[in-house]
């Protein structure tokens, strides 16, 4: 099994990136709010789900390991396989998505890709225990309060809604110059974000 590779980033194409590693080059699955993340020739960690199947073997890349948990709870339920499970946590946060399962919240599961009715039901019933009991490092909230704590840079707020996830807009605002006003700020951090 591999739990993760570390290398560069040779190339970054539609829906995977090829990352280079003691001169192999690996493909890696990956979704595409994290793919924008990355720039070629970038040293990189990726935790990895390898799966092997009658037809190949394909490895799941995640930037951080409470996705690739969220991932492997997904292919659990009945009829999500991987290229689902990647197209699900393609459609939003991995925080709003446990929140949408805490709270039974069949509507905002069947806005993510690939996800009808009847598997929203599935997903709820399947995953809703495990998700309580699995140590996210996100706290995820049972009630219809807000998942994420109030920020108090309003350029976070300002990237949060223009569809931008919380963890993507501060690690892209940490990289440019805080002395910056808000718009100049805003516009350099959505560069870095593609």
């Amino acid at each position: 099994m591999i739990e993760f590779l570390r290398g560069s980033v040779h190339s970054i194409e539609d829906g995977y990136l090829v990352l280079e590693s003691n001169k192999i080059g690996y493909i890696v699955n990956m979704i595409s709010r994290e793919l924008h993340t990355f720039y070629d020739n970038e040293e990189v960690f990726i935790n990895i789900r390898f799966i092997l199947r009658e037809d190949g073997a394909t490895l799941y890349g995640f930037k951080d390991s409470e996705t690739r948990k969220f991932f492997d709870l997904l292919t659990t339920v009945s009829g999500i396989g991987p290229k689902l499970a990647m197209g699900i946590l393609d459609g939003d946060d991995v925080d709003n998505i446990a929140k949408y399962i805490l709270s039974k919240d069949e509507k905002s599961l069947t806005k993510l890709p690939g996800v009808g009715k009847k598997t929203a039901q599935r997903i709820i019933v399947e995953l809703k225990d495990k998700v309580e009991k699995l140590d996210l490092s996100f706290k995820c909230e049972k009630d219809e309060s807000l998942i994420f704590e109030k920020n108090e840079d309003p350029a976070v707020e300002a990237l949060i809604s223009l569809g931008y996830n919380v963890y993507d807009t501060k690690k892209s605002l940490e990289k440019v110059d805080a002395s910056l006003d808000i718009s100049e700020r805003i516009k350099e951090a959505l560069k870095l974000m593609g």
